[in-house]
């Protein structure tokens, strides 16, 4: 759980920043003081009305995760409440006649107070969320205090969930010591890690943009809804252009309404049969009174494809798609998860010369700025929540389960680049409650969202799975070779073909291999391979390439994702080198010895039409 706290003061000043003819924004990135509240007394101890310049704070950076930035151990693995305090300058003509909000990129849970009074509450982590400020701003000053208090307590009924437990074992334990404990296995970097900023609009504006597309021979229509606020407002109009950089496609009026494009340049994944990738055209949303004063301006960048799926395969604009990839964490050195474009640019670099076209966020939605590189880059996406290890299934949970998937959808509903929702990682889904809970969860994703395939990403073995009939796409994560027979090289690829060919079998669904693989310590060598070993590490790559080759053949099998594109951060255990050592990258984005075996592969597969089985399993394989 995070928690939020703001407060602002205000003076007089003046300033000019502009994004638009109507919107201005205020980046408030950049260092912040910041205190840690370990006695859990900020709150009642109004830590909101004080100057933290004034006593001890700590120089925090925003966007980043407080955990790594100092050498503290305590700071690194804090849980509780922190609270950061930034002073700025609100130009006045913001604050008359003017519509004002925070947005706040990526964190936890919040609340918020503006010059002592409570001004928004949030509720969920990882995705953006904005909080309005008009009401709360004076009308006569300039200066402002932002007070935010961030709580990373997770219990049994966040997502994703955790415990606090008070040890009572005084043989081992102080009388009152507690423990933290979290089932997901990555380490959970907390504060303020994605941009703050704050921007104003004229009293009417824009509120939101939806559009649905919709294809009929070789014309397409782009059915849209401009939602205003107020919402009761009258006397003014929407006019909405298509156009890409040269020219104008459509043009129509009113808030309500469809445009249209004869042959349109799709969007396309990289390296897709020489298709260009990820090519968008723009709507442009102009708002205006009756005196043809212009009130609003947005843009929204749009690509134009279509998904189609059956139990057999995944198409894009009808043509199928094999995945290639990795499951990925927002992790670095230093930064935590804090959002940075540097490390976001070298990522996308590294996908590339990679030659993958997928990748999976796991395990939370990732940023908006990075889905907006998938957008432009032709990297297709699976979009997964929080939810990791979910083992509660009742209707509190589902109630909270759904407001994460309502408000996932809010954000990121328009990327061309997300292909797939995933609902979850690795839910406790032998337990029998998972599966209506499911059943329940897949039908109301479907509802708000027709247009594209659902999965949940299972561990559970074929005879246990409870819940898995209700998804679109079977998302399996298995370790032959490293968690199952460890060091057992000679059987991996049968073990994958015999496994994931039955889960076909029972379900008549495309499957998908979301995680594989196995951990590698940089620089550590062996002939022959050992586990732990770079060589090792590479050579269980290849035995699981012979098993996908084989049941590329049968046509239910739709994709690769090796498990993970870099080392990231974990809690503390014994059985691990300070990290999950399961990237082909490092921490710090270097290839190991696998990146290079994988980069072959994933490069042989562009354009290819066929691919190699070279293993005579002829019990699973037929005409191989």
């Amino acid at each position: 759980m995070y928690f939020l706290i703001l407060f602002i003061s205000c003076f007089s000043f003046s300033v000019a920043l502009s994004n638009s003819s109507t919107r201005f924004s205020l980046s408030l990135n950049g260092l912040w003081q910041f205190r840690l509240d370990e006695h859990n007394s900020g709150i009642s101890d109004k830590w909101f009305n004080f100057d933290f310049s004034a006593d001890e704070y700590i120089d925090m950076p925003v966007p980043s995760s407080f955990n790594d930035i100092t050498v503290d151990r305590k700071l690194k693995n804090y849980v509780g409440w922190v609270w950061y305090q930034k002073t700025f300058m609100i130009p006045l003509m913001w604050v008359n006649n003017k519509h004002i909000v925070l947005r706040i990129g990526g964190a936890h849970y919040y609340t918020m107070w503006v010059n002592n009074n409570l001004a928004g509450e949030h509720e969920g982590g990882h995705v953006p969320f904005e909080l309005d400020l008009t009401k709360s701003l004076p009308h006569d000053v300039e200066k402002c205090v932002l007070t935010i208090a961030v709580n990373n307590t997770l219990n049994n009924y966040t997502i994703p969930q955790g415990y606090l437990v008070f040890e009572n074992d005084t043989t081992r334990y102080p009388s009152g010591y507690k423990n933290y404990y979290h089932n997901f296995d990555y380490f959970d970097y907390a504060g303020l890690n994605g941009n703050v900023e704050v921007y104003v609009t004229n009293q009417i504006y824009i509120d939101d943009v939806y559009y649905k597309l919709e294809r009929k021979l070789k014309k397409w229509y782009v059915h849209y809804s401009i939602l205003l606020a107020p919402t009761d407002i009258s006397g003014v109009e929407c006019t909405v252009r298509l156009c890409d950089k040269t020219e104008v496609f459509d043009v129509k009026t009113g808030c309500n309404n469809t445009l249209q494009i004869l042959n349109p340049k799709l969007w396309w994944p990289i390296f897709h049969m020489n298709k260009t990738a990820g090519y968008r055209y723009k709507l442009t949303i102009t708002l205006k009174n009756k005196k043809g004063e212009e009130l609003d301006y947005m843009e929204e960048l749009i690509g134009f494809r279509e998904l189609k799926w059956d139990n057999q395969s995944l198409k894009i604009n009808d043509e199928n798609v094999y995945l290639r990839g990795f499951g990925m964490h927002q992790d670095s050195e230093m930064r935590g998860r804090g959002f940075d474009f540097v490390q976001l640019t070298k990522d996308i670099n590294l996908l590339k010369w990679s030659h993958a076209n997928a990748i999976r966020t796991s395990h939370y939605p990732y940023y908006k700025e990075f889905l907006e590189f998938a957008d432009k880059n032709g990297i297709m996406v699976i979009l997964e929540t929080p939810a990791c290890s979910l083992n509660l299934f009742d209707n509190q949970m589902f109630k909270n389960h759904k407001k994460v998937l309502k408000e996932i959808w809010s954000n990121y509903k328009h990327h061309p680049s997300i292909i797939m929702w995933s609902l979850a990682n690795e839910p406790l889904s032998n337990n029998p409650d998972s599966e209506g809970y499911f059943k329940e969860l897949v039908k109301f994703m479907r509802q708000i969202d027709p247009t594209r395939p659902i999965t949940f990403v299972t561990s559970q073995q074929i005879n246990n799975e409870k819940a898995v009939q209700h998804v679109d796409i079977i998302s399996l994560n298995r370790y032959s070779g490293w968690y199952q027979d460890g060091s057992k090289l000679d059987i991996v690829a049968y073990q994958v073909i015999a496994e994931l060919t039955q889960w076909n079998e029972k379900y008549l669904k495309p499957v998908l291999m979301t995680e594989y693989g196995g951990g590698s310590i940089t620089g550590f060598h062996s002939l022959p391979s050992v586990m732990w070993s770079e060589e090792y590490q590479s050579d269980l790559l290849e035995e699981h390439f012979k098993a996908f080759d084989c049941l590329k053949t049968l046509g239910f099998f739709i994709g690769e994702m090796i498990w993970n594109f870099a080392d990231f951060n974990t809690p503390e255990e014994y059985i691990r080198p300070g990290r999950c050592a399961k990237g082909i990258f490092t921490r710090n984005r270097q290839p190991k010895s696998a990146a290079f075996i994988s980069r072959k592969r994933y490069a042989s597969m562009i354009n290819a039409k066929h691919c190699n089985c070279e293993i005579g399993l002829h019990n699973f394989i037929t005409d191989c």
